[in-house]
């Protein structure tokens, strides 16, 4: 029926959110000193709202920064009214038709016609993204940057004339080369897609000889300590997915936790384009790094997967994982089916892995021994259109109190209120009874101080319960130290839920 109908929107005045839980970052290693046109070797660190905001600093999807593959091909004239038709295979099978010439009494020449054949490309460059140069009797035709090296390992050009025209098969010219930018890109705009109201802070740092993981404290301190998470990406000039980076990684945090009382949690996504079996990584259970989590996850049919295919590296669903995590509360498991689809439609609809796998193709023995193994990947269920991780692994052994990301975001999220709330107390004076006990009304400053935050957390849902206790027999005169015991009940995740059912005869 006709009529009018309006549907509001949302986001649109970005009013801030309350607290810092969803402040992140993303450290990408690039060689040879490459970096997006907003940063510079001083200036490393940019603080993103949008990604409005990463392509104002240089980070676009246009592929500037690819090489274009060129296919080159002899042409020999034939005779008025013969016809060319060019047509060019592309990533996933995809034909793409450049369109059919017809000769005409203008070509006389074979360079006239050699022109006349790219300029009818160069003509519809804006709609397929192909050009073509033609010299002496060689055509050559310039792919999409995009295409990357997809077409480099084959002969991608078609060729169907009728006639005595004709065209040998496309020869490879210039090699292909991936676009970085697009990769950056990707990852940024699947954080935002996640978490569109989400801040972000991006560093770029060059690829080291050894990998310590120092950037994340440089990058953290240039946050003032605000990052909550953060996602390492080692993408293609990098190495392959290593357990080792686990351990360096947690190793950084926890030295930055220890020190700066800043504590975050890390995402680590590496290149597994060379494992083919996937189980054959180290089992994370074996690791003591539950301060960061591993991601197996990559998209199959969208841009995750076409990225995939013209750089043959992992792309991963860093970016997604990342924005799922800056959206939970800290409590939350990002494997919560009712909040967290990983899939608007196209993007992560298809799940896959980051050796290019699909996850359908998989038995669920072999899923079940990855979930086991403790890393994290999109998934299916019967039932429902979405796609969603298997769960919040961290790369610590499963019986750990911090085996998963919300385990160690609420502790951390304690950690910090606590510490801001008593730090105003560091050094102040405390009375004592006359027997050397301290008095309730220090037992109860000092208790309040505590609970301030955390009363904040229980009525956020971000934890159960909790208790302060402070012993008064302490000797506070002796140490200088007072020792204030802190438990927390947490908020629970139903990982299984079972269902029991049954006919009866009555009810």
């Amino acid at each position: 029926m006709r009529g009018i109908t309006f549907v509001k929107g949302q986001g649109g005045l970005g009013r801030p959110l309350t607290g810092e839980d969803f402040i992140s970052a993303f450290l990408f290693y690039t060689a040879n000193g490459n970096l997006p046109s907003g940063f510079s070797s001083s200036a490393r660190i940019k603080k993103f709202f949008s990604v409005a905001d990463a392509e104002s600093a240089g980070i676009k999807k246009d592929y500037s920064d690819a090489t274009a593959a060129t296919y080159t091909s002899v042409l020999v004239r034939g005779a008025t009214g013969d016809t060319i038709r060019i047509q060019v295979t592309e990533i996933n099978g995809v034909v793409v038709d450049l369109g059919t010439y017809t000769q005409t009494t203008a070509d006389s020449t074979l360079a006239l016609l050699g022109a006349s054949v790219a300029a009818f490309i160069n003509a519809n460059t804006y709609t397929h993204g192909y050009s073509a140069t033609f010299a002496t009797a060689t055509l050559t035709i310039i792919m999409p940057k995009k295409l990357g090296i997809a077409v480099n390992a084959a002969t991608p050009l078609i060729f169907t004339v009728t006639g005595s025209i004709t065209a040998a098969a496309g020869t490879l010219g210039v090699t292909g080369v991936a676009s970085k930018l697009a990769i950056w890109h990707y990852h940024i705009a699947e954080f935002f897609r996640m978490q569109p109201k989400g801040v972000l802070y991006v560093g770029f740092y060059a690829v080291p000889s050894t990998y310590n993981f120092t950037d994340i404290t440089t990058m953290q301190s240039f946050a003032s300590g605000k990052i909550r998470q953060i996602g390492v990406f080692l993408g293609s000039e990098c190495h392959a997915f290593t357990s080792g980076d686990l351990t360096a990684i947690q190793a950084e945090i926890v030295a930055n936790d220890d020190a700066n009382y800043q504590p975050l949690s890390a995402l680590y996504a590496a290149d597994l384009a060379g494992t083919s079996d996937l189980t054959t990584l180290t089992d994370l259970n074996t690791l003591t790094a539950n301060k960061v989590s591993a991601i197996l996850g990559q998209d199959g049919s969208g841009l995750g997967q076409y990225l995939w295919k013209g750089t043959g590296k992992s792309i991963t669903c860093l970016g997604a994982v990342l924005g799922a995590t800056a959206f939970a509360a800290v409590s939350d498991s990002i494997a919560w089916v009712a909040k967290f689809n990983f899939s608007n439609g196209s993007e992560c609809d298809t799940p896959a892995f980051a050796n290019g796998d699909l996850v359908s193709a998989k038995a669920q023995s072999y899923l079940t021994q990855l979930d086991t193994m403790r890393y994290i990947y999109l998934l299916k269920f019967v039932g429902s259109a979405g796609t969603y991780v298997n769960d919040s692994h961290t790369a610590t052994i499963s019986t750990s109190d911090y085996a998963y990301i919300e385990n160690n975001r609420t502790i951390d999220k304690a950690i910090r209120g606590i510490y801001a709330s008593e730090l105003p107390a560091l050094s102040s004076p405390i009375v004592l009874n006359a027997d050397g006990t301290l008095t309730n009304t220090s037992l109860a400053y000092f208790t309040s101080l505590a609970e301030v935050n955390l009363n904040q957390m229980v009525r956020d849902s971000e934890l159960s319960a909790f208790l302060v206790t402070i012993d008064p027999t302490q000797n506070v005169l002796s140490t200088s130290k007072l020792i204030i015991a802190v438990e927390l009940l947490p908020v629970g995740v139903a990982r299984k839920i079972q269902v029991n059912i049954g006919f009866v005869l009555a009810l």
